[in-house]
């Protein structure tokens, strides 16, 4: 479902990402790991084209994603999940919710009121829907932000470290809604430096390293017996 063909991305004389080539199939789910600076979050923002790259290719269901046409088109069918949970301060619950689905798809507001209260009571915030963002904890902020997410209906779903700004009480109440996703067969991205989350539900594990991906494993093998050093000293620090 998601291909990368020898993509390389450079921020002037840096290389952020080198000879990157890898796909995600249709309802896999990807958790992508590595240490700080590794490329994880370049690679996962260059699926919608928030990150441009400057060789290779990017596909889509076999689109390419700089030969699509209308990449605002392209993006509606991916949602993605911030670190930081960048709701509309001045909306509601609701209206973050319906926004979207309303000035970009053309639904009714009744039905897309209808859809977001359905996708509010899915992660677990019905009682929430005419909050302010200012109002509501951080993990309930993020659930919102999953739920806007998935308001427009993607085929795909981002998360670039979702748990990473909230305090610790805070991320299982989102990874519980991330796994109700991998149950339903979402196809998910994943850069995450929650490890039982990769072991519990991820299909398979991308190790990065200097803008490299250096390890591809499921979880089975990438936790119990890593290929390379690097990655063996990366999991003995997080044990650690």
């Amino acid at each position: 479902m998601i291909e990368f063909r020898h993509v390389n991305k450079w921020y002037g004389d840096y290389q952020a990402l080198i000879d990157i080539s890898a796909h995600v199939t249709q309802g896999e789910v990807l958790v992508v790991c590595g240490p700080s600076g590794s490329g994880k979050s370049t690679l996962i923002r260059t699926i919608n084209r928030l990150e441009p790259i400057q060789e290779g290719h990017i596909l889509i269901d076999k689109v390419d994603l700089y030969d699509c046409g209308s990449i605002d088109e392209m993006r509606s069918h991916i949602g993605f999940v911030f670190q930081q949970f960048n709701l509309f301060p001045h909306m509601n619950v609701l209206d973050n919710l319906t926004m979207a689905p309303v000035m970009l798809k053309r639904a009714s507001k009744r039905d897309a009121e209808d859809q977001a209260k359905v996708l509010l009571d899915r992660v677990g915030l019905a009682n929430k829907a005419n909050a302010f963002p200012g109002e509501l904890s951080g993990g309930q902020q993020q659930r919102v932000a999953i739920a806007r997410a998935l308001a427009m209906k993607p085929r795909i779903m981002l998360f670039d470290e979702p748990t990473s700004a909230l305090d610790p009480e805070m991320v299982n109440e989102v990874l519980q809604v991330m796994k109700g996703l991998a149950k339903d067969g979402m196809t998910m991205v994943c850069v995450t430096h929650e490890m039982n989350f990769a072991k519990d539900v991820a299909d398979m594990v991308w190790f990065m390293d200097e803008g490299k991906i250096v390890e591809q494993a499921p979880p089975a093998n990438f936790f119990t017996s890593p290929e390379t050093a690097r990655a063996t000293k990366f999991l003995a620090d997080i044990r650690h």
